[in-house]
């Protein structure tokens, strides 16, 4: 049998995510989505999720916008503006962060969600910061504190190149440098997650073609599929643009659709994750 979550990722980062991503859950085969505590259309997406019945997990932010609680020592400016994705990672490799300040940061950003009326089904990091050594183990234990029982494995799917040195594919090489250890304290720690995590290497590039070959050639097994789909936000970063509606039409596309009822696919949540893998 084949599982497959179908989670699509930055709900609360602006309107037109969030539009995006309500319309391919609604129409589409996304069926959760991870939520932006600190994001700039948190209180909007919040009220959508209501109206939709979307199920949605807290997307622990530790690089974008600003953070919850101020200051962190290491990783954020005086105003606690987050440091975005890739001094983020240079401070979480280094280490000399205030951990205890990362924990309450991210006890802040789970309590907003809980707050506004909300049950998230899982957890996971935006920009995948849960696979760092020092953060796995608290992020389990937060799990643990707030019961919920389900998390992302960042652990890839697909096969990742280790020789090219662009941009993706060192990100991926850190995924597979640190993603394994992480998925196994998850797991040891009594937390569901799926399998693997699909749609890594296709950051920039998912179509309706190349979903439809990632969805026509899964394996046996219980799996995640990251997604962004959107509309396209002028005022963002280079990362909200067209990539993101084409992105939207894959995901609502007849031909993802078809390959998934032939292959007796079945679409699930985080929540319905049967056991630890």
């Amino acid at each position: 049998m084949i599982s497959l979550i179908v989670n699509a990722d930055d709900l609360g980062i602006n309107p037109e995510r969030d539009r995006g991503i309500l319309e391919a859950f609604q129409k589409g085969i996304v069926t959760s989505a991870s939520l932006l505590a600190n994001g700039a259309s948190f209180k909007t997406a919040v009220e959508q999720v209501k109206g939709t019945g979307l199920p949605i997990g807290v997307h622990l932010n530790l690089s974008d916008g600003r953070a919850l609680n101020g200051h962190i020592k290491e990783l954020t400016d005086a105003q606690g503006n987050l440091p975005g994705k890739v001094w983020m990672r240079q401070h979480l490799v280094a280490g000399g962060c205030d951990y205890g300040a990362m924990r309450d940061e991210f006890r802040a950003q789970i309590e907003q969600v809980l707050h506004a009326g909300l049950e998230p089904d899982h957890l996971d990091g935006h920009q995948h910061c849960q696979i760092f050594p020092h953060l796995t183990d608290m992020i389990v234990e937060l799990a643990r504190e707030y019961d919920i029982d389900a998390m992302r494995s960042s652990l890839p799917a697909e096969p990742c190149s280790t020789e090219s040195h662009d941009p993706l594919a060192e990100e991926l090489n850190l995924y597979l440098r640190f993603a394994p250890n992480a998925h196994a304290t998850i797991v040891s720690g009594g937390i569901k997650a799926p399998q693997g995590l699909w749609g890594m290497p296709l950051l920039h590039n998912l179509n309706t073609t190349s979903l439809c070959l990632l969805i026509e050639n899964l394996p046996q097994g219980q799996w995640e599929l990251m997604a962004h789909p959107g509309y396209p936000y002028p005022q963002g970063r280079p990362f909200e643009g067209a990539q993101r509606q084409i992105e939207l039409q894959a995901l609502l596309s007849t031909e993802a659709r078809e390959i998934i009822t032939r292959r007796r696919i079945q679409l699930t949540t985080f929540g319905n994750l049967p056991c630890a893998s």
